[in-house]
């Protein structure tokens, strides 16, 4: 398999132009792409220029630019592509092993070709093996969130969440019938965002019960680092929701003080019942 540490073709800090590529260059990138369209094709010359006049003092692979550049032309680009980084797209997909396999790899196809094709991103400054790992695991990250985030919300009771909001404030009269479907969607991908760390150390918290010595304990770290990352977890919570419905609903995040508040007064209860599927 081709290691891109051991070919690169790079193109020095100046316009690039088909007529100043060497015979070598372009004979290096047909043998390494024998069934590609041929690389003094003025469509790759143009994709080229276009990326050397925005960075006129990098150099770029040219090797990796013709790869990105052929999946946009074809479905052989696209295969070629695929074969090329299969091991890298393996790994990161075994990374995510609780999302099914065919579901991510289908994103990734969609997200790197399907308009607006994420690919044409690619500026050929450093590795495309690099820039598709990045992209990749970004994707994946966002995935899994969202899966999350799901899961959590079957996990929410609305009711629970906004209590008693006050029917009768005025602020929120003409959208209470949506106040707690959209506090629970906001809450849940609070939830799902949280960093890892957060997520475990609040459910000892709510969960299992522990101190923050037993916690702190069992991580080997300060008693002040587990209070100081279980209240910026709860903040975060807050505020998240707090802006997330307020996007959804189309008001402003102040008007939201009454429902928000119920939901950091009932946090500790919606919190055992999220972090408890997590168990």
């Amino acid at each position: 398999m081709f290691h891109p540490a051991a070919f690169a073709i790079s193109w020095p800090p100046s316009p690039w132009h088909h007529a100043e590529v060497t015979k070598a260059v372009i004979e290096q990138i047909r043998a390494r792409w024998p069934g590609g369209p041929s690389p003094e094709d003025a469509r790759f010359t143009a994709y080229v220029d276009a990326r050397q006049a925005k960075q006129p003092d990098k150099e770029l692979r040219l090797d990796d630019l013709y790869l990105a550049w052929w999946s946009t032309q074809d479905d052989a680009g696209i295969r070629a592509f695929e074969h090329q980084f299969a091991p890298d797209i393996d790994r990161l997909v075994a990374r995510f092993h609780r999302l099914p396999a065919a579901e991510l790899r289908q994103r990734l196809r969609v997200k790197l070709f399907v308009e607006p094709a994420k690919i044409v991103e690619y500026a050929g400054v450093g590795f495309l093996q690099n820039w598709l790992r990045v992209t990749a695991a970004r994707l994946f990250v966002d995935a899994a969130r969202g899966d999350a985030s799901l899961k959590y919300e079957d996990e929410l009771d609305e009711k629970e969440l906004v209590g008693m909001a006050a029917p009768s404030d005025p602020r929120l009269a003409h959208i209470q019938g949506q106040l707690g479907g959209a506090v629970k969607r906001a809450f849940a991908a609070a939830v799902a965002s949280l960093q890892p760390r957060e997520r475990t150390f609040l459910r000892h918290a709510y969960v299992d019960r522990l101190t923050l010595d037993q916690i702190a304990a069992t991580y080997g770290v300060h008693r002040a680092t587990v209070a100081r990352t279980l209240a910026s977890a709860r903040e975060h919570l807050i505020e998240q929701t707090r802006a997330e419905v307020a996007k959804q609903l189309g008001i402003a995040a102040d008007d939201l003080a009454s429902a928000i508040g119920v939901l950091a007064t009932n946090l500790e209860l919606s919190l055992s019942r999220v972090l408890r599927s997590d168990a």
